[in-house]
């Protein structure tokens, strides 16, 4: 028995398919010597069913809808705006199916700062799942627990990244009339091990010990978004996302998932019912809708996903757009992340447990890029619309 992830790490996404849909749990899976998780096989459990092969998204073709409708969408309720990355949809799409008696299914921080995917039936119990984390999930047995709310009717919502999406649909089937799902628009995943070697690395120079973490802090704007994180007293630290290395390795691709850089769901056709992003490149447009504090892209791709267009549209400013605006500012609509040069130093500092090291090099090295990042905090948000508005045109 051979899925491809079990022994290729360049198409194996970790997205956990494989485990929940293996009858006798002859699959787990165990962290490589940089943090990333790929499934293992207990030969003696294994009973050669090919369950696993016959679901797993690195084998079978990509199966994606071309978008039907594009929308710049924004939260009208101020406080779910303000507790969202960008502009509040998952919050609205929560709530439909909650109203619904269905359960959502998202990423939270667990007690310990570890990333999973849980379900909830709550209001409360969702709003941890507000927020980017950009960390790869654990799923867990999670497929499994929505196999069975959905075998007794329940509606759930499912939010992940495009191959965690893929994988769901893969176990329950895309069609299952109680199974909505969003795929975000995803840059790629670094490893929970890189990022808990970075919170250690922080609470070492502040000298705390940090117990909720924010990459998406709104404090000086969305479009101006900065790290921040709670430490065990409450207090709450910002951190430009341009002064640690985290972020800026992120967007160079130096600390992603190897098959990040090869995916197959980066590009216009989508595998969710709805797919959700920030919408940059706004300022091209004349939109309706008050862009300081967060505006979502929307793509509906699914007759499904159409259905709940009235309700989204009393909690949704809705902007309509023309599709190919959208994949204008959002790059991972069109191809994968590229692989930073740097990937290799990055995966082995976190290897060789060197994070600090290359912290502090890095803010050496950086010292002009992190100033120029506390000057743009210091412009006010109407000068800084202004000049982004005149870049744009």
């Amino acid at each position: 028995m051979n899925i491809l992830g079990y022994t290729d790490k360049e198409r194996c996404s970790g997205c956990g398919a494989c485990a929940n849909v293996c009858p006798c749990d002859a699959i787990v899976f165990k962290e490589d010597e940089y943090g990333f998780k790929y499934p293992h096989i207990d030969e003696e459990k294994c009973v050669k069913c090919g369950k696993c092969v016959s679901i797993c998204n690195s084998a079978t073709q990509m199966q994606g809808n071309e978008p039907i409708k594009a929308f710049a969408a924004t939260n009208k309720d101020k406080n779910a705006l303000m507790k969202s990355s960008s502009g509040g949809v998952f919050s609205a799409l929560a709530d439909y199916v909650l109203e619904n008696g269905g359960a959502v299914c998202g990423c939270v921080y667990d007690d310990n700062l570890n990333v999973v995917h849980i379900c909830e039936e709550s209001k409360d119990g969702i709003l941890k799942m507000r927020k980017s984390k950009y960390v790869q999930s654990d799923m867990g047995y999670v497929i499994r627990e929505i196999k069975e709310r959905i075998a007794k009717g329940q509606k759930v919502l499912f939010t992940g990244t495009p191959c965690q999406v893929s994988g769901v649909n893969a176990v329950l089937g895309r069609d299952n009339k109680n199974l909505i799902t969003v795929d975000l628009v995803c840059h790629g995943v670094p490893s929970q091990l890189i990022f808990k070697k970075f919170l250690k690395y922080l609470e070492e120079k502040h000298k705390t010990e940090i117990v909720d973490f924010d990459f998406r802090s709104k404090k000086y704007g969305w479009q101006r978004f900065t790290m921040e994180f709670t430490d065990k007293n409450g207090c709450k630290k910002n951190i430009g996302k341009g002064d640690e290395f985290y972020f800026p390795a992120f967007t160079k691709g130096f600390i992603m998932r190897p098959s990040c850089f090869t995916c197959n769901f980066a590009c216009p056709n989508r595998v969710g019912d709805i797919t959700m992003a920030d919408f940059w490149g706004f300022e091209r447009l004349n939109l309706s809708c008050d862009t300081t504090n967060g505006t979502s892209l929307c793509l509906i791709n699914s007759q499904k996903a159409e259905k709940i267009l009235p309700y989204l549209e009393e909690k949704l400013i809705f902007n309509e757009i023309d599709y190919d605006i959208a994949v204008k500012g959002n790059t991972c609509l069109r191809k994968p992340t590229e692989k930073g040069v740097k990937w290799e130093t990055y995966m082995q500092a976190c290897k060789n447990d060197e994070i600090s090291l290359l912290a502090e090099r890095y803010r050496k090295r950086n010292k002009k890029e992190r100033l120029r990042w506390k000057i743009k905090l210091l412009i006010p948000i109407s000068v800084f619309k202004f000049v982004k508005k005149l870049r744009s045109n």
